[in-house]
């Protein structure tokens, strides 16, 4: 999951951050943060689209985050918003925007733990092509051709069933963009795709090529849990 939050107030912004980091630690799951410190930073960022929820303080020097979510939802952007505020005043307003829910400062726990329920029951946009840069052309990467994904040197490789690519972005732009499952970053260097690993072992995941890559030492027990709730889930399904 991509959480973007757009909070001008660094103890507000550490606050959801603490509370994602937690969040993802009780759940099992993953959550990449991206965090912006007004309107006009989040606009102009392309990752940030990509986002599952994006947290939005509406008292913010500038455009407020109610001006920024309607911009968003007239360039496409599907995901869920939640305000944060210090007043109810702007309720209505949110109604323009589909805003899913409302967090009221000083946000709660129990609080950030209903709004992040009501992002998981919401259905999720399908994403079936990743942007990215090779040299200087723009191309479009199916998703579910995608094996796994690697820094080596100073190169980023994007493994998929047709062969290797070398792109121009960062990993952690790839991350988020991605958006979560079934991609997990499972080291420091390395994103893969979890229907194309054959099996986890005990400090690494055997991919479908045969490729082994490590898990992150401090992440072990928490990748485990991920990946095997992910297995599981689809066994059910």
């Amino acid at each position: 999951m991509l959480a973007v939050i757009c909070e001008d107030i660094s103890e507000d912004y550490e606050i959801l951050k603490d509370y994602c980091v937690r969040y993802e630690k009780e759940n099992s799951m993953q959550i990449t943060v991206m965090h912006f410190k007004n309107a006009g930073m989040l606009l102009k960022s392309k990752e940030a689209r990509m986002a599952d929820v994006m947290f939005l303080d509406i008292y913010m020097e500038g455009a407020s985050g109610v001006d920024a979510a309607r911009i968003l939802r007239a360039k496409g952007f599907c995901g869920a918003f939640i305000f944060t505020t210090t007043s109810r005043e702007h309720y209505a307003e949110g109604f323009d925007v589909a805003a899913l829910h409302y967090l009221v400062k000083p946000i709660t726990w129990d609080a950030f733990c209903v709004a992040m329920s009501r992002v998981l029951k919401k259905p999720q946009p399908s994403r079936k092509s990743l942007q990215v840069t090779s040299g200087f052309t723009e191309l479009e990467v199916d998703v579910t051709g995608i094996l796994y994904i690697e820094v080596y040197g100073h190169k980023t490789i994007i493994h998929t069933v047709k062969g290797e690519l070398t792109v121009r972005q960062p990993l952690a732009a790839l991350e988020a963009a991605l958006g979560g499952e079934p991609f997990i970053r499972c080291y420091r260097c390395f994103i893969v795709n979890m229907d194309y690993v054959q099996r986890i072992n005990e400090d690494s995941f055997l991919m479908k090529d045969d490729r082994e890559i490590p898990l992150s030492r401090d992440k072990r027990a928490l990748l485990r849990s991920i990946y095997l709730s992910y297995v599981f889930k689809h066994m059910e399904e």
